[in-house]
C-alpha cells in the first residue's frame, strides 16, 4: 500500500482523511465522508435510514426510531431474518442469553430492533466506483454505512451493528469510461465543510442527488452485527470471544420488502462439504483461466448457488481462526496449483488465502476493529450519543486507512483512464517472519499459538514463552483479564513517547457495577485505574485486537490503544 501514498498529492491525501474530506481540492473526488455534523444535514435532506424503509415516519433530523421501523414491512424483512438466527444461537446455546448477571455467554437483545429508543444514524458515506467490476453497467458503488444507536434516560450509547446499503452508481459515458461519475464527487467548493458539504452531497449535483437515492439504486443492504460476546473470564485464554453475524439482503421492488441474498464470495460450507460434486464443480469453476485473473485481481464473481446466506466471524485472532478461513475449511492446499505471472497466487496456500481474503469473514477480520470496518466519529457536541469514555479515536479500521488510498488511486485514474486497474492487495498478507518488536508500551507479552477448529468455541491459545515488558516499573496486563495476547503497561509517564495515560477498568468490579444497571458513567468513575496505553493515530495504528480510544489530553484522531470490548459500545451486554 505504501507505493499509493507516496505518489499521491497533498490535495488528494486530504481528500482521504475522514474529517477532512471536505478540504478536498475541487480536481480530487471525495472518497469517504465521516463528519458528524456533515452526515447530519445529508440525514435531514434525504439519505436517512428511513429513506429506505419506506412508511417509517422520521423526525426533523432525518431520525425513525426502530418502533416506527417496524411498522413498515421493508424493516420487518430485514430484522425478522436476524431475529431468527439470534433465536437460534439461543436454542443451540444454553448459556447464551441477553444480560450479564444471568448469561455467561452474552446474547445481541433483538429488543433493539423494535425499540422506542434506538435508531440507525449515518457514519459514512462511501465512494466505491472500484466496485466496478461487480455491477454491469454502473460505475461501481456508493455505499451508506449506519450504526446502530441509542438514548434512555439512565445512558446513552452506539451498538455494535451497521447497516451497509450499497447503491449502483451512474451509468458510464458513452465512450466506457467513468469520468462524467468521478467528476460527481467533486465538491463544488474547496472549502466546503460540515452542513454546507452535508447540503450540497444531496443536491442536484451532489453523489446523494434525489435520483441516486432512488430504491431502484439498491444493489442490496448488509448487516454486520456482534450476535455473542464471551467475556474474558469465560474463555481466558484467548482474551474473551465474540462472534458476528453477517447477513445480505435485496430489494423487491413489486412487494416492497426485501429478500435474504447470498453474502458475495463466501461458500455455503457445510453445503459444499456435505455435497462432494458441488464442492468439485465449485472448483472447476474457480481453475478456469478467467476466473483466475480475476480471483487474482479480486474482481471474481462467485456463482449464488455456491454461496451462504449467512456467515459468522470471530474475534479475537483474526485469521488465525479456522471460522474466519470458510475456503480453508472446505478446500486443502493440495486442491490448488500455483498461478504463474499471479500477484497473489503463487502457491496452493496463497490460493487458498486469496480466496478467504475476499469472502466476509475473512474481509471482516483482517486488520479489522473487532470485526468492523467503519463505526463512526465520536465527537463532543456533534455525535448524538458521545459520552466520555465511551468514544473512538478513530472512525475505522487500520485496513481501511489503507484501503482509502488504492480506491483514491482507482478514482483518480478513472477522470482519464476508460477501464483502470481493480486490483486490490491481500488486506492482510502473509508477512514474513519478522524480529520480535520491542516489549514497549503496548506490546505482546504472552504470545500464542491457536489450535483451530471449524467450531470456533473449540479453538484454543497455547501460550509461548512470556515475553518480559521493558522498564523496571512496567507490568504485563494479561490476556486472562481481556488483553489478547497480554499487553505491556505500567505508571503513566508523560516522558514515554509512545504512551498515553488513560484508564484500565477494573474488570470484576466493572461489569458487577454494569449488571447491577448503574449508568456507564458511574462504573468508569469508580472501577478504572490510570495506565500507561500505547499512543495511536491513523497513521500510528493499534495493534491486532486492539482499538483506539478517545483519551484525555489527546487531540481529535490520537487515543490509546485499549482492548475493545472494554469500550461499552463495542460490547452487546451492559446496555439498558
Amino acid at each position: 500500500m505504501p507505493i499509493f501514498k507516496h505518489c499521491l498529492s497533498l490535495a488528494f491525501a486530504l481528500a482521504l482523511a475522514p474529517g477532512f474530506a471536505s478540504l478536498a481540492q475541487a480536481a480530487e473526488p471525495l472518497l469517504l465522508v465521516t463528519s458528524p455534523t456533515a452526515l447530519q444535514s445529508a440525514e435531514k435532506s434525504g439519505a436517512s435510514f428511513a429513506h429506505w424503509i419506506g412508511d417509517a415516519p422520521a423526525a426533523s433530523d432525518g431520525i425513525a426510531t426502530n418502533q416506527s421501523l417496524m411498522r413498515s414491512a421493508a424493516w420487518q424483512s430485514i430484522a425478522t431474518p436476524l431475529g431468527e438466527s439470534l433465536a437460534r444461537i439461543q436454542r443451540a446455546d444454553k448459556q447464551a442469553g441477553v444480560g450479564i448477571a444471568r448469561y455467561p455467554h452474552r446474547l445481541f437483545d433483538a429488543r433493539w430492533l423494535a425499540s422506542p429508543d434506538a435508531f440507525f444514524e449515518l457514519v459514512g458515506v462511501a465512494n466505491r466506483m472500484d466496485r466496478r467490476p461487480f455491477l454491469n453497467g454502473a460505475c461501481g458503488e456508493t455505499r451508506l454505512v449506519y450504526r446502530l444507536a441509542y438514548r434512555t434516560a439512565a445512558m446513552q450509547s452506539r451498538l455494535p451493528m451497521t447497516v451497509n446499503v450499497e447503491l449502483r452508481g451512474d451509468a458510464p459515458d458513452a465512450n466506457g469510461s467513468c469520468a462524467a461519475a468521478a467528476r460527481v464527487w467533486q465538491p463544488a467548493l474547496a472549502s466546503m465543510q460540515d452542513e454546507a458539504l452535508g447540503r450540497w452531497l444531496v443536491s442536484p449535483d451532489g453523489p446523494l442527488a434525489p435520483p441516486r437515492l432512488a430504491p431502484a439504486r439498491i444493489a442490496q443492504i448488509t448487516t454486520n452485527l456482534q450476535s455473542v460476546r464471551w467475556p474474558s473470564a469465560v474463555r481466558p485464554d484467548l482474551g474473551g470471544h465474540a462472534e458476528y453475524m453477517l447477513r445480505a439482503f435485496r430489494w423487491n421492488a413489486g412487494a416492497k420488502r426485501f429478500e435474504v441474498a447470498p453474502l458475495e464470495n463466501t461458500p455455503d460450507v457445510a453445503r459444499l462439504k456435505a455435497n462432494a460434486p458441488l464442492r468439485k464443480e465449485l472448483q472447476q469453476w474457480l481453475q478456469q483461466p478467467a476466473n483466475l485473473r480475476a480471483l487474482d485481481e479480486a474482481s471474481v464473481q462467485i456463482p449464488d448457488k455456491f454461496l451462504a446466506t449467512e456467515s459468522i466471524s470471530v474475534a479475537p485472532r483474526g485469521l488465525a481462526r479456522l471460522a474466519n478461513r470458510p475456503f480453508a475449511q472446505v478446500f486443502a492446499p493440495g486442491d490448488w496449483q500455483a498461478v504463474p505471472g499471479s500477484r497473489t497466487l503463487q502457491s496452493p496456500q496463497a490460493v487458498l488465502r486469496r480466496l478467504d481474503d475476499l469472502g466476509c469473514a475473512g474481509c471482516h477480520q483482517s486488520r479489522a476493529v473487532a470485526g468492523f470496518h467503519l463505526l463512526g466519529i465520536d465527537r463532543r457536541g456533534a455525535s448524538r450519543t458521545f459520552t466520555t469514555g465511551n468514544a473512538l479515536a478513530l472512525p475505522h479500521s487500520p485496513h481501511l486507512q489503507d484501503e482509502l488510498a488504492r480506491r483514491g488511486a482507482y478514482v483518480h485514474a478513472a477522470l482519464s483512464t476508460p477501464q483502470p486497474d481493480p486490483f486490490r492487495p491481500l488486506a492482510e498478507p502473509d508477512a514474513a517472519p519478522a524480529a520480535p518488536e520491542k516489549a514497549t508500551v503496548g506490546a505482546s507479552c504472552e504470545p500464542a499459538r491457536i489450535t483451530q477448529s471449524a467450531n470456533p468455541w473449540l479453538d484454543r491459545a497455547d501460550n509461548l514463552p512470556r515475553v518480559a515488558c521493558e522498564g523496571a516499573s512496567s507490568v504485563c496486563e494479561k490476556t486472562a483479564v481481556g488483553f489478547p495476547g497480554g499487553m505491556c503497561s505500567g505508571p503513566c509517564d508523560p516522558r514515554d513517547r509512545n504512551g498515553t495515560c488513560g484508564g484500565i477498568a477494573i474488570l470484576s468490579d466493572f461489569n458487577q457495577c454494569l449488571a447491577a444497571n448503574k449508568p456507564f458513567g458511574e462504573c468508569l468513575a469508580k472501577h478504572t485505574r490510570p495506565g500507561n496505553l500505547r499512543s495511536c493515530s491513523a497513521q500510528q495504528p493499534c495493534r491486532d485486537d486492539f482499538i483506539c480510544a478517545q483519551a484525555e489530553g489527546q487531540p481529535e484522531g490520537r487515543g490509546a490503544c485499549i482492548p475493545p470490548y472494554f469500550l461499552f459500545q463495542m460490547r452487546v451486554d451492559g446496555h439498558s
